[in-house]
């Protein structure tokens, strides 16, 4: 990876206008990377924009320069384009809005760890075993010996203490704890982050996560599905984005294939997530049955629609076999 390394700071160095863009429905990892990445940039003299399709939730508030996220901006402008924790351009959101985001002449610089990352930009730093795209930028920094910042510190470990789910996933290494070790010496505030990431929940969403743990139900196939419609938001007053955390709820019943949390996003479309313990299931081929994609323990994907009261797809598990599921059956 060094080499890639290497290639990536010689695209930063020539350029001077750069654009940094999170995913679509932003997470503590996509905004505590692209934040740090900002941070850096701006303090070697570098124009810095960062963009975000969908507004950064309220929970991430404690991260600096937030309110810098912009949903549209002048492509020309820029020389420059890094894409932080996309596994396709198309979780970008921007890739119908700009046609031309990923065909002009900027260079894309993607940085990623999700396995089913599909290699769209110009230099692709793809670490599949990452535990989080903020692991590969801190050993991406510390190849360029660039001094981390506590402000960055504390980007970087939001992203580690996000994508680890506080430590508890399976991805959580002993390297993990070594570079949220060192991130701490390097001054980041580890209650701050964890206060805020798990730690605070509105009424609406305590709410809400009680209709999905009560809507629950083991299928005859022994996997843990929960429903969210459009009736369920109004009942308790919440937003799909309240939805963040509560699959791994979901993922707590003992000896159950996988856990898979289904939700209308008010936006057109149906939301899957999907959650498992067992090393024999790869969820991100799960998850590409439906044009989705992540990581084998967790992974997602997004279709045009919205749930009516009876609902059924099909799933392909590792064996190929196809099992029907409904939504909505007991």
């Amino acid at each position: 990876m060094q080499a890639l390394y290497e290639e990536a700071k010689k695209l930063i160095d020539r350029a001077k206008n750069i654009l940094i863009i999170s995913h679509k429905k932003p997470d503590a990892d996509t905004l505590g990377a692209a934040i740090c990445m900002r941070i850096w940039l701006k303090d070697t003299g570098k124009e810095v924009v960062l963009a975000c399709i969908d507004k950064p939730s309220s929970t991430f508030n404690f991260l600096p320069y937030l309110d810098e996220f912009v949903d549209e901006f002048d492509l020309k402008k820029f020389d420059l384009v890094i894409v932080m924790d996309a596994g396709a351009n198309y979780m970008t959101g921007f890739h119908t809005k700009y046609e031309n985001l990923f065909k002009s002449r900027v260079p894309v610089l993607n940085i990623d760890h999700h396995a089913s990352n599909d290699k769209y930009g110009t230099i692709n730093v793809v670490e599949p075993e990452a535990a989080s795209t903020t692991v590969i930028l801190y050993k991406m920094l510390n190849f360029w010996e660039v001094d981390i910042t506590n402000k960055m510190a504390t980007c970087l470990l939001s992203g580690v203490y996000g994508d680890t789910g506080g430590f508890m996933h399976s991805n959580t290494s002993g390297a993990v704890f070594e570079i949220a070790a060192d991130l701490m010496n390097r001054g980041a505030h580890v209650s701050t982050v964890s206060k805020n990431l798990f730690g605070s929940k509105s009424i609406s969403t305590l709410r809400l996560w009680g209709r999905v743990l009560e809507n629950a139900y083991v299928t005859s196939d022994n996997i843990v599905m929960s429903v969210i419609k459009e009736d369920d938001y109004k009942e308790v007053k919440a937003k799909p984005e309240d939805l963040s955390g509560v699959v791994d709820y979901l993922n707590m019943v003992p000896e159950i294939k996988f856990a898979v949390l289904i939700n209308d996003d008010r936006k057109g479309h149906i939301k899957g997530s999907f959650r498992t313990k067992n090393d024999d299931v790869d969820l991100s081929n799960v998850a590409a049955q439906y044009g989705g994609g992540g990581h084998p323990k967790a992974s997602g994907f997004s279709i045009q629609g919205k749930l009516q009261e009876e609902v059924s797809y099909k799933i392909v598990m590792n064996d190929n076999v196809e099992k029907s599921l409904d939504f909505f059956g007991e």
